[in-house]
């Protein structure tokens, strides 16, 4: 497969972390989401990427398999970088050239916000890695299940978020097929500049779009074959409880976002 993207993918291990209460996984995500953005300076960001480190560490998986698997987010880095090295007017000038200013505080802003951005990226891809859409559908439906009686779909949104995370492999394997037969009748999509590239590949998007609509036929067709239907009385094969372990990261979690509000 031409791109191996790791997004979205589950990485099986037994590890401490692949053990942890997947509810308690995605609650410790929203922990950090909250203390990346409560960080004001590098040293606070320095504090995160060490639990996200000690992290990695505990859950047997290697920087590099997690860089790989945020690569694709990182594209969205370009902006906030581009946009504070060149339209943040405060600062000490290093560079003017016409209409171009860059400044000693641009710079500054643009590593921060990069970092920031970067950290948070991470820490959602260390979820994905380390726990199964089938964990992630429960867990969502657990924790979205008080506010059923508002009339929120709890479980409906937590199996629409599963079949996402689910056919994202599926559609890059799609879309390398389509590529490779466009490439058979003579495509060329490695000339030109990147506008060239990406207009180049406007024709595979046509057929990939509808090679997504024919997978969600058929898995309703499967599950409307099975007779399936909503959250409503289904049980469940693997029950969530929560453990020493759980305590444990929570208490660890909570303490980080403590000292970043309180120190940092």
């Amino acid at each position: 497969m031409a791109f191996d993207i790791t997004i979205g993918q589950f990485h099986p291990a037994d590890s401490l972390v692949h053990r942890l209460d997947p509810r308690i996984k995605t609650t410790l995500l929203l922990v950090l989401v909250v203390a990346v953005f409560f960080a004001d300076g590098f040293a606070g960001l320095g504090l995160v990427l060490l639990f996200l480190l000690a992290v990695m560490a505990l859950s047997a998986l290697t920087p590099g398999l997690v860089l790989k698997a945020a690569a694709p987010l990182c594209i969205l880095l370009v902006f906030p970088l581009l946009f504070n090295v060149f339209f943040t007017p405060d600062g000490t000038p290093l560079v003017s050239w016409g209409v171009v200013h860059i400044t000693d505080e641009g710079l500054y802003r643009a590593l921060f916000m990069t970092l920031r951005l970067l950290l948070l990226f991470v820490s959602a891809v260390l979820l994905t890695l380390t726990t199964s859409p089938i964990a992630l559908c429960d867990a969502t439906a657990s924790m979205l299940r008080p506010f059923r009686r508002i009339g929120v779909p709890a479980y409906e949104l937590s199996m629409m978020m599963s079949i996402a995370l689910r056919f994202i492999p599926t559609l890059l394997e799609d879309f390398d097929h389509i590529r490779k037969a466009q490439r058979s009748r003579g495509a060329v999509f490695d000339r030109g500049g990147p506008l060239a590239r990406l207009r180049a590949l406007l024709p595979c998007l046509v057929p990939l779009f509808a090679q997504s609509f024919r997978h969600a036929e058929e898995l309703a067709l499967a599950m409307e074959s099975r007779c399936y239907h909503g959250g409503e009385h289904r049980t469940h094969y693997h029950l969530l409880k929560i453990r020493t372990a759980d305590v444990a990261a929570a208490i660890a979690c909570c303490a980080l976002l403590v000292v970043m509000v309180v120190w940092l």
